[in-house]
């Protein structure tokens, strides 16, 4: 799946045996309201909400890496505040081994009240993770990160 064009990059690196040119990705993220505006950074807290991951991985090895995609988001707060994680059960998506590229994507939808605002509102720092995850689910050397924009949660 292609990259919207107003996704928001980050980062993606590879180490060790699977280092470019054996493997290489990108990564991009877009919040979207559920019937709202699309992408949004102001959101309502009674609202559910959306957190699009894209990545593509190529190289060499695509066809013979096997094992797991763990996808995760977390917000800090912008001053005193909490840090939240957003999908606590971590999403796991399976590597499908393709010569060639290999495109993946991740929705984590966020129910309404999972964000609390105080007062008028609160800003938060989103940040989206994807990290390798050997068969025998153990952290492998390739990981990357969106640091997303700054989300406004507020109270209708």
């Amino acid at each position: 799946m292609p990259f919207p064009p107003n996704a928001i990059l980050g980062k993606f690196e590879t180490s060790g045996p699977l280092a470019p040119p054996n493997l290489s990705a990108q990564i991009g993220a877009l919040v979207t309201e559920v019937g709202g505006v699309d992408p949004t950074t102001i959101i309502r807290v009674d609202q559910d909400w959306k957190i699009h991951v894209y990545w593509t991985v190529k190289g060499n090895l695509t066809e013979f890496v096997c094992g797991k995609w763990c996808v995760n988001a977390f917000l800090e707060s912008m001053g005193p505040g909490p840090e939240i994680n957003l999908h606590p059960a971590d999403l796991k998506i399976d590597l499908q081994p393709a010569p060639g590229a290999n495109d993946y994507y991740a929705m984590l939808l966020i129910q309404a009240g999972a964000v609390k605002a105080d007062d008028c509102s609160t800003p938060f720092k989103l940040v989206v993770t994807v990290t390798y995850m050997t068969p025998k689910g153990q952290p492998g050397p390739a990981a990357g990160f969106v640091e997303g924009p700054i989300l406004q949660f507020y109270h209708p």
